[in-house]
């Protein structure tokens, strides 16, 4: 017996079987953005967490600028471009330096007219890091090395870090960064390669030295040899005979310093007499050179 099926059903079929559908494909592209969501986030914060810090090979020295002060003096050898703390700079990264006494960690102050203009470290800078009574001070420019005290007696280091990633780049192992009786001396960091100083000459007196209460056979061949070491940074070595054990240099520019062998920053290039004076202990006999350098 055949069932008579009332025509108004197939309507309400096909209906409800398109409300099916459309439930379906509305459910489909929601997972598809959720699971979209999901993938991007995934993937940005694995590119944030890969994200490359700075890089920058660096060379420092502890140089010696006058009786009882010092400063580290940092070249950036190759590397990013980074610009300093609170400067508005054109870098990706930001730099920032930090020293280690006996006291303690120090953030670097970075005055901005201490480095007029320039607001970035870029490779072939220099840079002189420098000890006032309220803390250290950086500056691009020897002449602006003013109010320097001591450095602490002990041990002295430095870090430099890439303050976007705060990651340490560099780093300078402490050293003993006293300047009581002679100069400390030139501490390199284990970084990337080094350059060459070039030799100044000479290591012959250009005159004969002034010697006074010497007696016969008592007197002293004067001389010395100098090296550059940077921007107006120059290395003195005695090389007297026989050799004296008290050496006290004058640089022309009101600087002084003692001992064999001593750095020293000038304020400007320029020509500078410098005066060497040589004795030893508890003999009166005293010789002095005075000789002529030019500085770049």
């Amino acid at each position: 017996m055949t069932q008579n099926i009332p025509e108004y059903g197939y309507p309400y079929r096909t209906r409800d079987s398109a409300v099916s559908t459309l439930v379906g494909v509305i459910l489909i592209i929601f997972l598809v953005f959720i699971l979209s969501s999901i993938m991007y986030a995934s993937i940005y914060g694995l590119v944030n967490s890969v994200e490359k810090t700075a890089y920058v090979a660096t060379e420092v020295d502890i140089v010696y600028i006058s009786q009882g002060t010092g400063t580290i003096v940092i070249t950036h050898l190759n590397g990013d471009v980074m610009a300093y703390e609170n400067q508005s700079g054109d870098a990706a990264y930001i730099v920032q330096f930090v020293t280690d006494d006996l006291e303690g960690s120090h953030e670097v102050i970075v005055d901005p007219a201490l480095i007029p203009g320039d607001t970035t470290w870029s490779p072939g800078d220099q840079i002189f890091i420098f000890k006032r009574p309220d803390g250290y001070y950086l500056t691009d420019d020897p002449s602006g090395i003013t109010g320097a005290v001591p450095f602490l007696p002990g041990k002295l280091g430095l870090r430099v870090i890439d303050l976007t990633h705060n990651q340490v780049i560099a780093l300078l192992e402490p050293v003993t960064a006293s300047y009581q009786d002679t100069p400390a001396p030139t501490t390199d960091t284990t970084t990337t390669p080094t350059t060459i100083p070039t030799t100044v000459p000479t290591t012959e007196p250009t005159q004969p030295p002034d010697c006074v209460n010497c007696h016969p056979g008592e007197s002293f061949s004067v001389g010395f040899t100098t090296t550059t070491l940077g921007h107006r940074i120059v290395r003195f070595k005695d090389a007297s005979s026989p050799q004296p054990n008290t050496r006290i240099w004058s640089f022309g520019d009101g600087g002084s310093a003692s001992g064999e062998l001593v750095e020293h920053i000038f304020p400007s290039a320029g020509t500078y007499q410098i005066t060497l004076t040589v004795k030893r202990n508890n003999n009166p006999c005293t010789c002095t050179l005075k000789r002529t350098i030019t500085v770049d």
